[in-house]
């Protein structure tokens, strides 16, 4: 009778650590997948911002001033977009937000993004424009997908550069 009993209870510890196992790969997974639509939604947002902003360099004389009017508030495509699969963080309207900066001052501290800044968007040799939509050669652009996700909020930013081709 005590060996059976020492048998059950080995196999019920046994159980219990694979139990335990399986629910945190579950977890892990379902955290990952989470990651995972967030990087493939800001790669989309990001590739669309390339292509209109190649686009509007070859129509417009005011590129920048497009490009900001475009993916800024009540703009053609907006500065907000949802990534389907993953829910608002608390407080939070959508889970995906596009800011085209216009203020050559700004810093790299300030926009919380490591892109050299303060520096010269519109070629003029210094970085004390506050406004360059009518001139810039170079515009930063920072992504941010914020959701409430498995372990809770979670953040993820892409900074990057728009080019007058």
């Amino acid at each position: 009778m005590i060996e059976l009993a020492i048998a059950i209870s080995i196999l019920m510890l046994g159980m219990v650590s694979v139990l335990s196992a399986t629910s945190g790969m579950h977890t892990l997974r379902k955290q990952n997948r989470e990651r995972m639509l967030a990087q493939n939604a800001m790669r989309s947002v990001a590739e669309r911002i390339h292509a209109r902003s190649h686009q509007l360099s070859l129509q417009s004389n005011d590129w920048a001033r497009d490009l900001a009017d475009m993916f800024g508030p009540g703009g053609g495509f907006g500065n907000e977009f949802d990534v389907l699969g993953l829910t608002e963080a608390d407080g939070d309207a959508v889970v995906g937000t596009i800011q085209v900066v216009t203020d050559e001052t700004e810093t790299d501290d300030t926009l919380d993004a490591q892109l050299g800044m303060p520096r010269d968007l519109n070629g003029d040799g210094d970085t004390i424009d506050g406004d360059v939509t009518a001139d810039a050669v170079l515009l930063p652009v920072l992504l941010q997908v914020r959701w409430r996700g498995q372990s809770g909020t979670i953040t993820l930013n892409h900074a990057f550069y728009v080019l007058r081709y």
